[in-house]
């Protein structure tokens, strides 16, 4: 039974991968990835190559890492600080695989949810759900902020003027719904009661509305992994500056900020892995209609998603291992540790 069992787990990984590794492949025969930049930049600008590497794969990812972290212990999930990172890890690997920026949440949670009850599983998705929506939030936020920043950009642009209303328009939606739902005026539910209320006997979709409700009882906590969702949308217009620095194109920080925000969304499509594609031929038509209303032309502002997508792929395959040979061990630590 065991080895029927491992031998389909097998199958289907080989299948994922497979699908992934000729999704990558398509994608750098028809020239929307291009892994030649990588090299170029690691011979003409190695240092800050080794910049960029640095704050995308330690700084960003670290950031995520706590976050997620954070929300599992404030949710009272018992893992372990080394099975949680190798999760974020194991994700990072399936997200450069796996259709849209996303792909990663759900394997990520077929190992956390493994062993436990319908309770404590229903709080550990919870912690998924929250960080998911905080990322969406501080994305949202940021790209309003840069918008706001870059107001004389989209003054005289129908279609930066649109992108512009969307930003503002979904912020004030969220900051809406934020303000409804730590309303102090609505009962709260504490995050102690994660383990007094929610039961085995409770279902799987009651658990979980209890550990969402729980959150409500502790706004700092919420708010908190929403400024550090912020730093990571933040982090990724620093590896854009610095991949243009490495093309040797001149373009101001503030318009990295602006595009940066849009081009993040395109990425999450669930279409090709990791929005591969989709987002260097969004950032080809952003940084184009930018450049029209800057009344400038710009040569190579192409290619700047396409060398910050080769750094994310890279990143994402040397993650590789955390999958392929850790998987067990960090499922005997996660027990080891709730024993």
């Amino acid at each position: 039974m065991d080895t029927s069992r491992n031998a389909s787990s097998w199958l289907g990984n080989v299948l994922r991968i497979g699908l992934g590794a000729l999704a990558i492949y398509l994608l750098i025969h028809t020239g929307a990835l291009k892994p030649h930049l990588l090299k170029q930049a690691m011979r003409t600008h190695p240092l800050w190559y080794v910049e960029a590497f640095l704050l995308y794969a330690v700084v960003l990812e670290g950031i995520a890492y706590i976050r997620w972290y954070w929300l599992l212990r404030a949710a009272k999930v018992d893992v372990s600080a080394g099975f949680v990172l190798r999760l974020h890890l194991i994700g990072l690997f399936f997200s450069s695989i796996l259709p849209g920026g996303t792909g990663g949440d759900f394997v990520k949670g077929f190992y956390l949810l493994r062993g436990r009850d319908k309770a404590e599983g229903a709080a550990a998705i919870s912690t998924m759900v929250v960080d998911r929506v905080a990322g969406t939030l501080g994305l949202i936020w940021l790209g309003t902020l840069t918008n706001i920043w870059n107001y004389k950009l989209w003054e005289d642009s129908p279609i930066l003027g649109g992108q512009a209303f969307v930003f503002l328009g979904a912020s004030l939606a969220s900051l809406i719904l934020i303000l409804t739902y730590l309303a102090p005026w609505k009962s709260r539910k504490s995050i102690e009661s994660l383990t007094s209320e929610s039961n085995p006997e409770h279902g799987f979709w009651k658990g979980l509305w209890i550990a969402l409700a729980a959150f409500r009882s502790s706004p700092w906590i919420f708010l908190g992994v929403l400024v550090l969702a912020m730093c990571v949308h933040f982090s990724i217009v620093g590896v854009y500056a610095l991949c243009a620095e490495m093309l040797e194109v001149d373009i101001p920080f503030k318009i990295h900020a602006y595009v940066v925000p849009a081009l993040t969304m395109i990425n999450g499509i669930p279409i090709s892995p990791a929005g591969l594609g989709f987002g260097e031929q969004g950032g080809k038509v952003l940084y184009h209609v930018i450049d029209k209303a800057r009344g400038l032309t710009t040569h190579g502002h192409t290619e700047i998603p396409a060398l910050f997508h080769s750094i994310v792929l890279l990143t994402s395959l040397l993650c590789a291992p955390a999958y392929f040979f850790m998987k067990g061990g960090a499922r005997k630590e996660d027990s080891d540790a709730r024993n």
